[in-house]
Formats: structure tokens, sequence, C-alpha cells
């Protein structure tokens, strides 16, 4: 197997915190410090969170974070229904959100926090390494429906599925999340061009049971992402399953190079599916809500999510790259 050099990313603290823009320093850090906040956070998000939600408490400790997980489209929908004030989800408001925000003149703030990737995962028990964005789309339409249909720019991973792939191992078995996942809407707009997924896959309705569908299954292939796939050290993911290379092919024929899934390269935008941790707010006004945003984009904050396998988005980051 190839391997590529090792890349450590390392948070570098500022010089200077965050400022509460006012004359009245102590009032505003109280309600931002004080109190109780309830929020939904996004099902993908469910291994990093009781670890963000400890952090913050400690620093603060007369505050109290509430949070319910909830599936990406469940959360949005309640926070633009105003059952919710507070969201942390995958990815970003869809098309048919901002009509609705439009039309009803709602306002949020909106705060990128973390960087996540979306990873297509098979059972180590399977020779396939490298597919090409291409292949996933073959495969998760049904137009592949065989492992040794796959021809890749890699001899030995052909002849070991040809070798090891016989019988009803060779018959891919496909797993996806459930339609009101933002994995689900991301993974059909984003590697399937729109398309819908085989009428064969089978949903998994939490990312646990993915998980252990696919370490069940020598011949399945499923969808993932960085922070379930983390052990909850930075640079580590788990080895029960097994993150494929990822080559994008663009619709003008350029293809970029296999990549794997590394928190390094997802950090420097080489591996190729991408996507940003939001949080999205109704409360315009300095509550503990406040206090949760500036420890989630500064230093504390970011910590956590570095620290357990996810890429900071608003603090410096020093790269650095172990041959």
């Amino acid at each position: 197997m190839q391997h590529i050099s090792k890349i450590l990313l390392l948070l570098l603290i500022p010089l200077t915190g965050f400022i509460f823009s006012s004359c009245d320093y102590s009032q505003i850090k109280s309600k931002a410090t004080i109190g109780e906040l309830t929020f939904i956070a996004d099902e993908n998000l469910e291994p990093i969170m009781p670890y963000l939600k400890s952090e913050f408490e400690r620093i603060n400790p007369e505050a109290k974070l509430n949070y319910t997980l909830a599936p990406t489209r469940n959360a949005i929908a309640d926070l633009l229904n105003k059952d919710t004030k507070l969201i942390m989800v995958a990815g970003d408001f869809n098309d048919e959100d901002k009509k609705y925000i439009a039309q009803y003149k709602l306002e949020f703030q909106r705060h990128e926090v973390a960087t996540d990737a979306v990873a297509f995962i098979v059972n180590p028990d399977n020779p396939v390494m490298r597919l090409t964005s291409t292949d996933l789309q073959n495969i998760f339409t049904g137009e592949v429906t065989l492992w040794s249909q796959i021809k890749v720019q890699d001899n030995d991973q052909n002849d070991n599925v040809a070798s090891k792939m016989k019988g009803n191992d060779n018959k891919i078995k496909i797993f996806i999340q459930r339609p009101n996942s933002g994995t689900y809407q991301y993974v059909k707009d984003t590697v399937l061009n729109g398309k819908d997924y085989v009428k064969t896959a089978q949903i998994c309705s939490t990312s646990v049971q993915m998980l252990e569908m696919v370490r069940s299954s020598k011949n399945a292939i499923g969808i993932s992402n960085l922070c379930w796939l983390s052990k909850g050290n930075q640079d580590s993911l788990d080895t029960s399953v097994k993150p494929l290379r990822i080559s994008r092919i663009y619709p003008n024929g350029r293809q970029e190079d296999f990549t794997e899934l590394h928190q390094g390269l997802v950090f420097t935008k080489k591996y190729p599916y991408i996507r940003k941790i939001i949080l999205y707010t109704s409360i315009l006004d300095i509550q503990l809500s406040t206090g949760w945003i500036s420890f989630l984009r500064n230093k504390d904050g970011q910590k956590v999510f570095l620290e357990r396998g996810m890429v900071p988005v608003s603090q410096p980051v020093k790269v650095i790259q172990l041959e």
C-alpha cells in the first residue's frame, strides 16, 4: 500500500482573546457566561459534543448547556419553525430554506465553527483502497453492482479484488443515511450529481448502525464523516472500518490525485468532500449563546475540535509535514 507523508496540525494560540464590543464589559461578560442554554446539535456531531460541553462548563462554572441530537433537516426545521433558537449542523441552509427565510423575514446569526469531511467506508477485509468520484456515483446509483466491475489505476487493487471478492462477497452491498440527514443530501448533490440512490440501498437510521453494518459485511460500502471516524485523538481514525482514498473527476475531465481521509488533508482542502459545521441562532442580543459562540470560535473550543480529530476554522493553524 502506498503511504503519504503525515501532516500534523498545531493550533497557534493568539495573544488576544475575544473582546466584547461594549463599554460595560463586566455586565456583558456576566450575561455571556452565566445561565442555561438549550439547543439542537446535528447527530453527525454526536461524538464531539460531550467534550465541547464539558470544556465550556469547566471554563464557565456558572453556565449549563443542554443539547439534544437530531438529523440535520430536523434541526433546521425546528429552527425555522421557532421551536429552538440555536442549532449546530453539518452544512448550510438549502435553497428551499433560504426562500422560507426570505418569505417570512427571519433573521439568524451564522457562524462557521469547524470543518468536517464526508467519508466513504468499506470493510477492512475488502481489498478496495481507491475509488474515483465516478466509481462512487456508479456504485450508489446502481450502475455498478459488482466490485469486480470497478477498474482503477492500481493493478494490485484490481488483481486483489478479482482474487478475494468472489460469489456473494463480489456483490456490492450499499448502506446510506436516512433522507433527513444532511449527509444523504450532500452525497446526492455532490457525488451523485442529483441522481437518485439505487433503490436496493439499505437505509441506516443512525451513524452507529452505519458503522456496525460496514464492520459486519465484507462486501459493504457506506457513508460516514470525519467526526464519527475519529478515535478521539488528533490524527487517529477508527480502524474497524476503512475510509477510501478518493480521486475526484470534474465535468471537464480533470482528475485529482487519490487522497486519503486525513485531518491535515481536510485542512489543506486536498481531500475532495469537505463541509463546514455551522452554528445558526435567532438570538441576536447578548446571552449565554454569545459566550458559547465565542468559545467555539476561539482557542478553547477550536482546540477541542482539533484534538478530537476535526479541523479548526477560525484560529491560526500551523501545518507540519512529517516524512
